[in-house]
């Protein structure tokens, strides 16, 4: 799926080709971490749930008559019907689009900002090299909802093209606004086409080190807002106002305590999606092979913490554990109790705080979830992933992966990537540029450009001292 971004703080207009695994690089201050958060803006839930507002109140520039009908006529006769692949080969790409068009609207409020201005932000999808796949995910979605006493139904089995509406009383019918059906009806066409993108999207922020060391019952049943906050401050005592949350950070704390919230179901949704049992042996493996130690919950005198296990009878707490743990912890979670297939992980320099070894042991994991089936985007500084990740696309290459697997540092052959899965940007001069050649060599000038002028300077001081 490729995007063009126009007028978003310092990038003036980049084009971006967006794959299961993306890359954005360069220097501080280049809009790397915005354009990731953009993503998230449209991609996540809150972009349909705006755009469903917007169009219910007549704020969108696009119409669908093909909804309209079927509304109509599930009114009139009780049951109506939507061929959604025919639907979203006409109108996904116009969909997108509408959404990315109202994304200036609630950027102020998503980056928790009064001063950023977002006003002439632009953001265009193209959707022609991906349409395929896009299609083929509508199809094999599923969907089935009531509401109000099941009033109002809603099926789409998977495989099938067609996704059905129904009442389930005619009669009663006039006891519901028809603001109300219209709602439902939209509601189900959007998410639907919404979650085709990415089934669901997580964000994990530069700033989770930070708060996945605070008290996780704190958290509970919160809006995770500054005026939540404040009820439990001294309100006399605080000499600043509390700035709200960025949305990718309140919804990051959200992922934490669901993660808890979904402990029980996990083992329903692995036997219904063997696919979801992957991804709870990737955090396994990410505890056992980098981390060395067991994440988990642990609940004790109604208080639930978040605990690192380091031996057999030794638990620490996160704000003392090592800052690698608090760094991939808050993935362990998100692995072990949320991801589900096409789903879409956002994390802003996955090398935080990591020694260089460990930074080459992730760029190998991150390649393991894209091959898992998951979607990646990363922001980074860190020249060894850079350079890793042209080995692990030159390893996928190679006629005989597992006979070369040892050569890598978690020994794993679907640590390999295809290069076809992969793209990476240099955020610069206002702009992003693809830095990945088509023989898979990767030219990071900006991290270069960095370790020449110290050699130069540590040249030029041992002349001086000649």
């Amino acid at each position: 799926m490729k995007l063009e971004i126009k007028n978003l703080g310092v990038v003036k207009q980049a084009e971006i080709d967006l794959k299961p695994l993306t890359v954005f690089i360069g220097r501080n201050g280049e809009g790397k971490t915005w354009a990731a958060y953009t993503l998230s803006a449209i991609f996540g839930e809150q972009g349909y749930k705006n755009y469903l507002k917007a169009y219910l109140d007549g704020n969108t520039r696009q119409t669908y008559s093909t909804i309209d009908s079927a509304l109509q006529q599930l009114i009139a006769e009780g049951n109506a019907k939507i061929d959604v692949i025919q639907f979203a080969n006409e109108f996904a790409e116009i969909y997108i689009n509408d959404v990315a068009s109202l994304t200036p609207k609630w950027m102020q409020y998503f980056m928790a900002t009064e001063r950023a201005n977002f006003d002439n932000l632009q953001v265009q999808f193209n959707l022609a090299s991906t349409k395929a796949d896009f299609l083929e995910r509508i199809k094999l979605a599923a969907a089935q909802r009531q509401i109000s006493l099941g009033l109002l139904n809603s099926l789409k089995e998977s495989g099938d093209k067609i996704l059905y509406f129904y009442l389930g009383d005619r009669q009663k019918i006039s006891n519901l606004p028809q603001k109300a059906i219209k709602q439902f009806v939209f509601h189900e066409i959007f998410q639907l086409l919404h979650r085709a993108f990415y089934a669901y999207l997580y964000t994990f922020p530069t700033e989770r080190t930070t708060f996945i060391t605070f008290p996780f019952s704190s958290f509970q049943a919160r809006k995770f807002s500054s005026e939540s906050l404040l009820k439990e401050t001294d309100s006399s005592k605080l000499d600043l106002q509390v700035t709200p949350l960025i949305e990718p950070v309140r919804r990051f704390l959200e992922m934490i305590f669901v993660s808890y919230d979904n402990k029980k179901d996990r083992e329903v949704e692995i036997k219904e999606n063997p696919q979801v049992g992957e991804y709870v042996m990737l955090a396994d493996f990410l505890e056992k092979e980098i981390l060395q130690g067991k994440v988990d919950f642990e609940t004790s005198d109604l208080r639930k913490e978040i605990l690192f296990q380091i031996q057999e009878n030794t638990k620490l707490e996160m704000p003392i554990v090592s800052s690698m743990v608090k760094e991939l912890a808050p993935l362990v979670l998100c692995l072990r109790y949320l991801v589900e297939p096409n789903e879409l992980l956002i994390i802003d320099e996955p090398e935080m705080n990591l020694h260089p070894a460990a930074q080459v042991e992730i760029a190998e994991f991150l390649a393991m979830l894209v091959n898992a089936g998951l979607q990646v985007l990363i922001t980074t500084h860190s020249p060894y992933i850079v350079d890793h990740l042209a080995n692990l696309m030159q390893a996928a290459k190679h006629q005989d992966p597992d006979s070369i697997k040892e050569m890598f540092y978690l020994e794993r052959s679907d640590a390999f990537i295809s290069q076809d899965k992969v793209s990476i940007y240099l955020f610069e001069d206002g702009t992003a540029k693809n830095i990945l050649s088509e023989e898979g060599t990767i030219n990071w000038e900006t991290f270069g450009r960095v370790s020449d002028d110290v050699s130069r300077i540590y040249g030029n001081l041992l002349k001086i001292k000649d």
